[in-house]
């Protein structure tokens, strides 16, 4: 039966040769220069290709800054011991054994040699490479949570900053790339993959900032490095449908970044994809994972009373913010309030710690709470200002309460060390909602990260990384292992970069 495609799949009409006004040939065309892309352009140039690296952007660009790693040589320094076989047992399990694991295990063996090749770059730059809630608190034993995370998550920080800045390492390694010789061109759009009837992809097409088309020829590879589709609504219709509403309407990473106001061209749209399946490549047809986190509340994602705008209780709320959001859309306006009184500052020790929770009270913290959270000396009051049924509010107040003076969640079987009566006036509350981030689906490629056609042959001269590989990530995101899309680009684009250099051409 023949598979129908949709618009976006059929490749637009040939750009003639007449209309390419410039060509340029180098052994290995980068395409895509924010976290993958760095690391794919460095190591081809360390491994002695000559490498172009093109980006329709003005500049490099990243979102969040966590990289998750397992053995660097800070996990060492530090004496974090992490099993990488338990690792992956967890993230093939979390993904219902949809991942390729071999794709998995990429990650999980060599993210440390990978780090520490990173490191070597930032430690002489000056910039700090930290332990992501480092040292964890003595009572924490991660192994022992319902949902477990592991310690594995690094940051980067200039030395004596707290500022998370995924940022400077990747202008780090662009500044030593610049010396080894990588030419990287700005403003220039690639638009379509060179590739003869089934033959090797030999270069690529790109749109230049005069706006005329340019051909990039690789002597050996291109590398596509592209980011995710999550802006492209018609994509994520398709491949990631239970995410579409969340991204049209509050993409954080595409409404929260002062650069897109420079960007001449939509970002994160798919380009690498969409050039991929025009030559041949498919769209993995595992169910692909959206980011997909809770706006956190003043309190972040600790663990406090959560109830709907019915002022219902409605689930166990010792999760992480992936988890939060997957039950937060299912309650009525997809919006509910987080609930905690005066005694916060004892007992946020205890909520546990991981990606969105704090594990200290602070002034930062205490300035969330001013600044966030609506206030009242009575329940009854806050269930007012909260526009929510008192009578309801009041009763589930009064239920939860029993439950946490006796040690024992009847109703959603949270851990009774994390439940605190709400007994000390005044009263906070702040609302949390569901927001997207990127959405995690790519190519079906080879361990090698080389893309597959339909008959599963590998279409060579083509290497994938960061979000254009497929088949890493299905259903949703593992915040067991915070930073993990960055960890697998950084991964990812560090060994396309080698394979493209070594290809025979």
């Amino acid at each position: 039966m023949t598979k129908i495609q949709d618009s976006f799949e059929i490749e637009p009409g040939p750009i003639l040769p007449e209309e390419i006004k410039e060509t340029f040939t180098a052994d290995v065309v980068v395409v895509g220069a924010g976290t993958s892309g760095k690391a794919a352009a460095m190591t081809a140039a360390q491994a002695g290709a000559r490498v172009i690296q093109i980006d329709k952007h003005t500049m490099f660009r990243w979102n969040g800054g966590h990289v998750a790693a397992i053995d660097s040589r800070l996990q060492k320094k530090l004496g974090i011991k992490v099993d990488k076989e338990e690792v992956i047992r967890q993230l093939m399990k979390y993904g219902n054994n949809m991942p390729d694991q071999r794709l998995v295990r990429l990650w999980a063996e060599h993210s440390g040699e990978v780090l520490d090749w990173l490191m070597d770059m930032t430690d002489a730059d000056g910039i700090e490479t930290r332990m992501y809630q480092w040292p964890q608190p003595p009572t924490f034993d991660y192994n022992k949570e319902y949902y477990p995370e592991f310690p594995v998550c690094h940051w980067h920080s200039y030395k004596g900053s707290t500022t998370l800045n995924h940022g400077l390492a990747l202008a780090c390694v662009e500044k030593n790339a610049l010396k080894i010789g990588v030419d990287i061109r700005y403003r220039t759009r690639a638009v379509r993959l060179l590739r003869g009837d089934k033959g090797r992809v030999t270069g690529i097409i790109a749109r230049n900032p005069d706006g005329y088309y340019v051909q990039y020829n690789a002597g050996k590879a291109v590398v596509l490095c592209t980011g995710d589709y999550g802006s492209n609504p018609s994509l994520v219709q398709k491949y990631c449908p239970h995410a579409a509403e969340i991204a049209r309407i509050r993409n954080i990473y595409m409404t929260r970044h002062d650069d897109l106001e420079l960007a001449p061209e939509p970002l994160n749209v798919g380009d690498g994809h969409l050039m991929g399946m025009w030559i041949g490549a498919v769209m993995s047809d595992i169910i692909h994972a959206p980011v997909s986190h809770s706006t956190i509340g003043s309190m972040g994602n600790a663990p406090f009373l959560r109830v709907n705008i019915h002022g219902d209780r409605y689930e166990n709320e010792d999760v992480p913010g992936q988890s939060i959001a997957n039950q937060l859309v299912r309650q009525p306006g997809k919006i509910v309030w987080q609930i905690y009184d005066s005694g916060w500052e004892e007992q946020v020790p205890n909520m546990g710690i991981g990606l969105g929770k704090f594990s200290q009270p602070n002034d930062m913290l205490r300035n969330r709470v001013k600044e966030m959270a609506i206030t009242a000396d009575t329940l009854e009051e806050l269930a007012r200002k909260m526009e929510i049924p008192v009578d309801t509010f009041m009763a589930t107040v009064k239920r939860y309460n029993e439950f946490a003076n006796n040690g024992k969640d009847l109703d959603f079987g949270k851990r009774a060390d994390r439940m605190f009566p709400l007994d000390k006036p005044p009263f906070y509350a702040s609302t949390i909602q569901q927001e997207i981030l990127v959405v995690l689906g790519g190519l079906n490629c080879t361990p090698g990260l080389q893309p597959l056609d339909k008959d599963w042959q590998v279409i060579p001269g083509l290497y994938l990384a960061g979000n254009t590989v497929g088949n890493v990530f299905a259903i949703d995101y593992p915040t067991m292992c915070p930073g993990m899309t960055h960890g697998m680009a950084w991964v990812t684009g560090y060994f396309a970069g080698k394979y493209a250099a070594a290809d025979k051409g």
